[in-house]
């Protein structure tokens, strides 16, 4: 660990520190002497009344700390904690903040449960460590459990999940959507071993009903312009041959999405 590490963490500028500080004193006047809430004679010592959003913070830079902690993954945790405490002062203020963020970083009493899971305590309690440095129970290493990276969405599912919503069709998985091919105001969809076609009609804006107000006047109510479902029937060998070129294309392809 770096000689200076302490001064690196805690001794960055905080944000908000040049703003001056807004208290001040005055004198009750002659004519405040007798009223019984004559105000505050004072401004407000918090600086967050002061300033609100601008007032000064805390501005750690925890950056070299972490990256220290994860260059020791693989090493036995006494003997990191060894050089840690041979850099830091913990008699120092400084040098116990420091300590504070490494037992936010590393969890050092971990445990193995019984259905061979890493957990650790929280005051809520017991609770599966899902990432972060921790040491391990058993041969006090440090370790690192990566955090789980979910598989973002890319734009052609978007676009497709977009175009089955139009018609009232939810689909939430990519297993869903590659049951769906639209083709204008028709949607193909396979199940049961086939494909059926349903066919779809746009259905205007038309007047719901009408509220008449407390003064008399009539309030019409729309309703908002959808496509509903005409009619469904299982498409023929002859349709499909039609429609291969369709039915081939992948509504996903390239995305990245599981498959």
């Amino acid at each position: 660990m770096r000689k200076d590490m302490a001064k690196v963490v805690t001794e960055a500028p905080r944000r908000g520190h040049a703003n001056p500080s807004s208290k001040w004193g005055r004198r009750l006047t002659k004519d405040e002497y007798s009223l019984d809430d004559h105000g505050a004679s004072r401004g407000p010592t918090s600086r967050h009344r002061q300033y609100g959003w601008n007032a000064k913070e805390f501005s750690d830079v925890l950056g070299p700390l972490r990256r220290y902690l994860r260059k020791q993954v693989g090493r036995p945790w006494d003997k990191v904690w060894s050089e840690i405490t041979h850099t830091l002062d913990s008699r120092s203020l400084t040098g116990l903040h420091i300590f504070e963020h490494i037992r936010w970083e590393v969890e050092q009493e971990a445990w193995i449960g019984d259905d061979g899971r890493l957990y650790h305590k929280r005051r809520w309690g017991a609770i599966e460590l899902v990432s972060g440095l921790f040491v391990h129970p058993l041969n006090r290493l440090l370790c690192c459990k990566p955090e789980r990276r979910w598989a973002s969405r890319g734009r052609a599912f978007l676009n497709a999940q977009v175009a089955l919503r139009v018609f009232g069709i939810p689909s939430s998985t990519a297993q869903d959507l590659r049951r769906y091919r639209v083709d204008g105001l028709r949607v193909w969809e396979h199940r049961e071993g086939g494909w059926f076609i349903h066919t779809y009609r746009h259905v205007p804006e038309q007047l719901v009903r009408v509220i008449t107000r407390s003064d008399g006047h009539d309030v019409p109510i729309y309703g908002s312009p959808h496509y509903e479902r005409a009619a469904t029937k299982q498409a023929s060998k002859k349709e499909i041959r039609d429609a291969q070129t369709l039915l081939r294309r992948d509504p996903l392809a390239g995305t990245g999405t599981d498959k």
